[in-house]
């Protein structure tokens, strides 16, 4: 007679199995908004996937944890980041909450072009230097509360809108990704140059796209394009407002609508993520189209393509307003 089977042991060997090298988990990678998701995805292609912080139908400007997203980056072993120009409230958390993480910020990365949001507001369209928008204030009102500007930081932080700011944050993502997972390096350096590569062709079909109309002036809801105007040589677009969570008051909004008029104004681009009825006051009685225009791509699915998509969607749609 067979001595009973000791079941034990086996269930011991079974779960070192499963808990050995062979199926441990890649550390927990984290990026706040999703162009940046996009970039980290693209280069841990095959061989992980990275969490997603900030819906896109959420502005990174007033977003705010919810318990689930202090999990996450507490569990965090790496997280992406823009900086405190862009996820405002993600400072503090991002130094306790993620405190035993690698947190990398792009604004600071090697490579990256930087742009003043005052270069947007120096430009005057050709009209006379007296109407600039910095000129206009009201009596015992600071320009940072008459045009809705907080000052945030000096430097506009919408770096992803400019390819070739992608390219570095591509080169950041890799360097990064390879001292936590250094067993994969080749794969993400390889991934790296497959993404720069589409990123570079992206480029050349930007520039034909806005050929026909890189020289007609638009509005924009909030100062975010900026880095796409100088990248492609647009005609310097003005902003309703510099941070969209502070309105533009009443003497500001009849400062548009004359310059519309004055100006030329061929369309004003909003934002799915914020009210569009400042917009429509604005062009009230003009012959200014509306138009919705995300760079933060909310309506994109996430992944690795998800970059390219907004860079050339965001051409398309400039093009599309303004060509008529």
């Amino acid at each position: 007679m067979r001595s009973p089977l000791n079941a034990a042991p086996i269930l011991a060997a079974l779960l070192t199995g499963l808990t050995g090298p062979a199926w441990a988990a890649e550390p927990a990678v984290v990026a706040t908004i999703k162009p940046l998701h996009s970039l980290v995805s693209a280069v841990m292609q095959g061989v992980g996937t990275p969490t997603l912080l900030i819906p896109g139908t959420t502005s990174p400007h007033s977003f705010s944890l919810k318990p689930s997203d202090a999990r996450m980056l507490e569990n965090a072993a790496v997280v992406f980041w823009i900086g405190p120009g862009l996820e405002t409230a993600l400072e503090h958390p991002l130094e306790t909450l993620a405190a035993k993480a690698t947190v990398e910020t792009m604004m600071s990365a090697p490579g990256i072009t930087q742009r003043d949001f005052a270069e947007d507001h120096d430009h005057d369209h050709g009209h006379d230097a007296d109407h600039k928008d910095h000129d206009h204030k009201e009596p015992g009102k600071k320009e940072s509360e008459e045009h809705g500007h907080d000052h945030h930081g000096a430097h506009d932080p919408h770096i992803w809108l400019d390819p070739e700011n992608a390219h570095a944050m591509v080169a950041a993502i890799a360097g990064t990704l390879s001292q936590a997972m250094p067993e994969h390096a080749a794969a993400f350096a390889a991934n790296a140059d497959s993404i720069s590569a589409e990123i570079g062709r992206l480029g050349e079909d930007v520039t034909v796209t806005l050929e026909p109309v890189w020289f007609k002036p638009f509005l924009t809801f909030h100062d975010s394009l900026g880095h796409f105007e100088a990248r492609y040589g647009l005609a310097k677009g003005e902003a309703i407002m510099v941070n969209p969570e502070i309105k533009p008051g009443a003497k500001r909004i009849a400062e548009l609508r004359e310059e519309i008029e004055e100006e030329g104004f061929v369309c004003v681009f909003i934002e799915p993520q914020f009210d569009p009825s400042i917009a429509e006051v604005i062009v009230e009685g003009s012959d200014a189209k509306i138009a919705t225009l995300d760079p933060l791509g909310s309506a994109l699915e996430e992944g690795p393509g998800m970059y390219p998509a907004l860079i050339r969607g965001i051409a398309q749609t400039l093009h599309d307003c303004m060509a008529d």
